[in-house]
């Protein structure tokens, strides 16, 4: 085993180490050279790097994480140090600079030239993945120290998902990308495009096959409209969403689907990996185990919208997305699903957010702390307390569902110049 120290900034140690997969390799010795990032990646089968200070968790994971690479396929599993998740709202971890990746992989991304230092290489690698600079057959999060590769019980039934874009083209192509490259043969995908001009689109189609694409209008509608009509028009039994400037892990529908049979909970998020584009850094985002006794507590962020995977009756048992809003109706709906449906998170990183200026949450007309999201919490929390203490009917209160009154208009769209149009 090669092993070479990463210049860093500040007092942390990053390593990179050039792994065999037959080999033991043990991270706890010095480095035995001063070899280039190259060097690693050519004599070795996969190149670890990593934070000094967790060497002994990723030194007990190894067995389980060569699992995680079969032969003949490549690998991106980046690793985050094991912590409690927290018993109510988001935590944030500290950001993770440890990942194993097959060499063929490092190799590509050395060749793409770009500087980073040890801390961000982390970042560097993986948001080279996800602007399509390096490809890799499975990509993955592992808490460490890893006692045995994750397992999951096998599900049946079939799944949809159903995602808004709007924006860059690129985020949507990858977002595609690598949905379908996991782990589930039963998963259709259905596409709103909330944008002005579709000719960006044209390839979509073709290259996505198996993607249903529609066109809505008048744009932007914003991603409320679009989740619930995609949602209407899906009949499969399980209903999972996704922003499409993010990403879904290899297992991530395995894992949430096992999750759903396996403690008969009605609605399943997971922890986020956050790939900071504003701050070059990655980082790991956990949320409690038990949403519904998070929500008992007090009005919370007890899961990301996006992670979510339900069962279809549910989320119309539930009253479905308020559609009046361009922002914040998935917080409107989780206060709102609390009083009739069970919500936990499993313990793992399954969905990898991209943190970037031109996302909703970020946009100075959309930004977390905008006026509107300020007096829109302010009259859900008190509803939702109100209806806690039985003073309010949820009919009654502002988290009631609430429907976008202008008309819209839904085109399928088809490979082809004249796509099929219907109006909503």
């Amino acid at each position: 085993m090669l092993m070479t120290e990463v210049p860093s900034s500040g007092d942390i140690r990053i390593l990179a180490a050039g792994l065999t997969r037959h080999s033991a390799a043990s991270l706890q010795v010095a480095p035995n050279g001063s070899y280039s990032l190259r060097e690693l990646a050519l004599n070795s089968d996969a190149v670890l790097v990593f934070d000094a200070r967790v060497a002994n968790d990723i030194e007990q994971s190894l067995p389980a994480l060569w699992e995680e690479i079969p032969a003949g396929e490549t690998a991106f599993i980046a690793l985050v140090p094991r912590r409690p998740s927290p018993q109510i709202d988001a935590s944030y971890g500290e950001p993770t600079s440890s990942f194993l990746c097959s060499s063929a992989v490092f190799e590509r991304f050395v060749e793409l030239g770009i500087f980073c230092r040890g801390k961000t290489l982390c970042f560097a690698v993986l948001r080279a993945i996800v602007e399509g600079s390096l490809d890799v057959d499975r990509l993955l999060v592992r808490q460490v120290p890893l006692p045995a590769r994750l397992e999951y019980a096998a599900t049946s039934g079939s799944k949809a998902l159903v995602m808004p874009h709007r924006g860059d083209p690129a985020f949507l192509r990858a977002a595609l990308k690598y949905i379908g490259k996991t782990k589930d043969a039963e998963l259709k995908v259905r596409v709103g495009l909330d944008v002005e001009d579709c000719a960006p689109y044209e390839t979509f189609p073709d290259e996505f096959p198996d993607v249903e694409f529609f066109d809505f209008s008048p744009s932007p509608l914003g991603p409320y409209v679009i989740r619930q009509e995609l949602a209407e028009r899906s009949s499969e039994t399980l209903l999972t969403l996704q922003d499409s400037d993010d990403l879904s892990s290899y297992d991530r529908f395995a894992v949430l689907g096992a999750a759903l049979t396996e403690t008969g909970c009605d609605i399943v998020g997971s922890h986020e990996l956050c790939i900071d584009e504003i701050r070059s850094l990655v980082q790991p985002v956990r949320f409690p185990l038990d949403c519904t006794a998070a929500l008992n507590l007090c009005p919370n962020h007890a899961l990301l919208h996006g992670t979510m995977m339900t069962r279809r009756r549910v989320f119309f048992n539930a009253g479905g997305l308020s559609t009046h809003l361009p922002i914040a109706n998935d917080t409107q709906f989780l206060l709102r699903a609390h009083f009739s449906s069970t919500i936990r998170n499993v313990d793992e990183f399954l969905y990898i957010r991209r943190r970037h200026a031109t996302s909703l949450t970020n946009a100075p007309e959309t930004v977390y702390d905008n006026p509107l999201r300020r007096r829109l919490s302010k009259e859900w929390t008190g509803d939702f307390r109100a209806i806690v203490r039985g003073e309010l009917k949820l009919e009654d209160s502002s988290l009631r569902p609430v429907r976008r009154a202008e008309p819209f208009t839904i085109a399928r769209f088809l490979p082809g110049p004249k796509p099929l149009s219907a109006t909503a």
